[in-house]
């Protein structure tokens, strides 16, 4: 691949003005899960547009995962920037001091839903690759951008698809926000919902009946036993903290003067990395059924596992972080602190699944999931530029 001959550093090339429009374009499309056709449609066109090789692909031709690679001169090895078009709702839109939707740009910040999460990273990811093509680095190995659908349901339609249908490389950076910090693990999530099989009768003539509320009730209390019974303050991760189990929602009954027949649970259940396994979380809830099945012989649960996300970690001496910490250092001019996500990323779909190694690193912002959401605007010009330098590193 011919290239000409570089000038100035690759950051150089990262134009904020550019980035800023694309995020705010960005912004300007709704894309809530499962709406996310119309923004992928406009990034192929930009991707296009920028000289990538460009292909969708899902599941579903209506939410397609767009999919663009810079070649290099030999194709290996492979570097993956990830970051997903999907956003959660706004909510109601009252509570907001601006629209949620016109991707307003004010005082260095542009505001919006998905601003922050993640419309600017996926900016900031096709500006860092604008950059490296136009300083005419001259690359070995090939860059890789995934926009993908779904994470915000865990991914399986978004980056699970891709890397299951070939997409692979050999490192990963996701762009999911950071504050400018490169991440080196996750958290991972699992949900589950019981449901309570009780008998309905007259509440008036209880004893021909089985409450079901009752039942979940008791059931509720032996979960929140769970940390204290199995040790979690053991399992306390450096940069996650500990595990972590909430009571979501609880709903059951049909009206006052009726003995309950059903009740059902949902219990959102976090994971850490390297102290506990997914299988813990689930024979911990497990436990608490069969022993409340010895308690109340009349006990009926069913049991219906709602996500399953592996919690990761990646070392601190793989060649992606390091070349995110020599990158940061540059741009920023301090080597940048590690950190983990409380929540979940879709890194953990390519570093557990398919053993490629996966550092997240972006910038700042707020009100993520919640009202007034922003993203600030000069932490992903300088992630992009953190960005171009780490592709050049990795692909040379």
């Amino acid at each position: 691949m011919q290239r000409r001959k570089r000038t100035r550093q690759v950051d150089s090339y990262v134009d904020a003005q550019r980035l800023t429009r694309l995020a705010a374009d960005l912004v300007k499309i709704p894309s809530v899960t499962g709406e996310e056709k119309a923004v992928g449609e406009f990034l192929a066109d930009e991707l296009r547009a920028a000289g990538l090789q460009v292909r969708t692909m899902g599941e579903d031709a209506s939410r397609p995962n767009v999919v663009a690679r810079l070649k290099g001169t030999e194709g290996r090895p492979v570097l993956i920037f990830n970051g997903h078009i999907d956003v959660v709702p706004p909510g109601d839109e009252k509570l907001w001091s601006y629209s949620p939707f016109a991707g307003t740009v004010e005082n260095g910040k542009l505001l919006g839903r998905g601003s922050c999460d993640m419309k600017t990273g996926i900016a900031a990811m096709i500006e860092a690759v604008r950059a490296v093509q136009e300083s005419g680095q001259c690359i070995r190995g090939d860059i890789v951008l995934e926009c993908v659908v779904d994470e915000e349901r865990g991914g399986y339609k978004g980056t699970k698809y891709v890397t299951d249908h070939g997409v692979t490389g050999d490192y990963c950076i996701n762009c999911d926000g950071g504050d400018l910090m490169v991440g080196i693990c996750s958290k991972g999530d699992y949900g589950v919902e019981l449901t309570t099989i009780g008998k309905a009768a007259h509440a008036s003539a209880p004893e021909r009946g089985v409450n079901a509320i009752h039942q979940m009730i008791r059931l509720a209390d032996e979960v929140r036993r769970i940390p204290r019974r199995n040790t979690w303050h053991r399992r306390r991760h450096r940069l996650v903290g500990p595990p972590l189990i909430n009571i979501s929602v609880i709903e059951g009954g049909l009206q006052r003067n009726m003995v309950p027949d059903r009740c059902s649970m949902i219990i959102d259940r976090r994971t850490v990395p390297s102290t506990e396994t997914m299988d813990d979380a689930r024979n911990e809830i497990r436990k608490v059924i069969e022993d409340e099945k010895k308690r109340d012989p009349l006990l009926r649960v069913e049991l219906r596992e709602i996500i399953d996300v592996d919690a990761y970690e990646v070392s601190e001496g793989e060649p992606v972080v390091q070349a995110l910490l020599i990158a940061g250092k540059k741009v920023l001019g301090k080597r940048p602190r590690f950190t983990g996500c409380k929540g979940f990323t879709d890194g953990h779909w390519l570093t557990v699944n398919h053993g490629i190694p996966c550092a997240t690193f972006g910038g700042l912002g707020g009100g993520v999931h919640g009202v007034d959401e922003y993203a600030d605007l000069k932490s992903f010009v300088d992630s992009a530029k953190v960005y171009a330098h780490a592709a050049v590193a990795l692909t040379r």
